[in-house]
């Protein structure tokens, strides 16, 4: 082999390891971004909802007037991230029943007695339960929170298993 043959081999391997180095930078930014775009979209499901402050929400059997305000807990058995919540719907209860200004109603697509079962095999004890749909609300699914003013007017609402600064956020507004 001569010099002019093994320059060419040099060059050959040179050019491979360059095409490697591209090919892992560009899957490196690749993978880059879809975790940015990942975590982006699942922080900004959080905090605030769709539904609009100061929309007039109806719901059957419900008199908004019975209190200050009402939170609705818009859930769902099959939610996952509405398990997970429990505790945070404990405290809620909590601070809910000691303040008697807050009144909570749960709202699931199953029956009533199936949310009291859900809600009893997590010591969940809220005993206000109605049937609903999610979009019969305005929410676009579950877990979602609407505080509304004793006229059923929304005050504010949140989308998603929120992170506990929003939890303490939601809390506060329920005094």
């Amino acid at each position: 082999m001569d010099e002019k043959d093994a320059r060419k081999i040099q060059v050959e391997r040179l050019q491979v390891v360059a095409n490697i180095c591209v090919i892992a930078a560009a899957i490196l930014l690749i993978l880059s971004i879809g975790w940015m775009v990942l975590r982006h979209s699942s922080l900004s499901r959080v905090h605030r909802a769709s539904i609009q402050n100061g929309t007039k929400l109806t719901l059957p059997d419900s008199n908004w007037s019975l209190s200050n305000q009402t939170l609705l807990l818009v859930l769902s058995t099959a939610c996952k991230y509405c398990t997970a919540s429990a505790p945070f719907y404990r405290r809620l209860v909590d601070r809910t029943s000691m303040t008697n200004n807050t009144r909570l109603i749960a709202v699931f697509p199953q029956t009533v007695q199936e949310s009291e079962e859900y809600f009893a095999r997590y010591d969940v004890k809220i005993n206000a339960f109605r049937q609903a749909l999610p979009a019969s609300l305005g929410a676009k699914g579950t877990p979602t929170l609407i505080l509304v003013d004793s006229h059923g007017t929304v005050i504010r609402s949140w989308e998603g298993m929120v992170p506990p600064e929003v939890e303490n956020e939601i809390l506060a507004s329920v005094k």
